[in-house]
């Protein structure tokens, strides 16, 4: 069958589905199954999303993932807050929708075959853990000592690309943006190390796990001097 026919009849049995679903719930809307109306979005998602694994077969079709996987995240936060009643609960989880767009460039980027978009799913899904971070602890001052994260994501993910196009060039500028944030961590560890909070270790750890990346990159730079000249 045809992708095409395949991303007809997805949509077609969402929309039923939805529209069942719908019904239902003006036929019992007495009782406590209007609490199930988030099913829609769920649905939806799911919608959404399946066509994304059609990627395998057309490249095209792994976009579907971008906003599929923030639509299903919302269906599902939807759904506890509804049979809850706990509303209050997007104040505490609203950063996994960044988590989910990162997600879906991340799946997008896989199944399209298509490296260059690690990039924006490394910076999304970076800033969406520290916004995580944030939200959890209140520390929202924790900004000014973690922005070396900004080129670190960057690097991370000109990396990525670096590595799938085995493009030098490219592993180059990954590496000038890891060390750029290596030193923006190491100014700001001095800062962190009179903070009485989580941070003062969080920091430290960044500074660890950026020296790691800085050391790894350079002994897989030196690898292909190497099997060159054995050739």
């Amino acid at each position: 069958m045809k992708p095409e026919r395949i991303l007809s009849l997805i949509f077609g049995f969402g929309l039923l589905i939805i529209g069942g679903l719908s019904l239902l719930g003006n036929l019992f809307l007495q009782t406590q199954a209007w609490r199930l109306w988030p099913l829609t979005v769920l649905i939806a998602g799911l919608a959404l999303t399946a066509p994304g694994f059609l990627a395998l077969a057309r490249r095209g079709m792994g976009g579907f993932f971008i906003p599929g996987l923030p639509v299903l995240v919302t269906g599902g936060i939807l759904m506890f807050a509804s049979l809850s009643g706990n509303w209050s609960i997007w104040a505490l989880v609203w950063p996994l929708e960044v988590l989910a767009v990162a997600l879906g460039f991340g799946l997008a980027a896989v199944f399209m075959r298509v490296p260059g978009l690690a990039i924006p799913a490394i910076i999304i899904g970076v800033n969406g853990l520290v916004l995580g971070f944030c939200n959890l602890t209140g520390l929202w001052g924790a900004w000014a000592i973690l922005w070396p994260v900004e080129p670190l994501a960057v690097g991370l993910g000109l990396l990525v690309v670096g590595i799938a196009n085995r493009s030098s060039g490219t592993k180059l500028a990954a590496m000038i943006l890891i060390g750029i944030a290596g030193a923006g961590f190491f100014l700001t560890s001095f800062i962190s190390a009179f903070n009485t909070t989580i941070l003062r270790f969080a920091v430290p750890a960044m500074l660890v796990l950026t020296g790691i990346l800085l050391v790894g990159m350079t002994f897989f730079k030196h690898e292909v001097p190497v099997s060159s000249e054995t050739d």
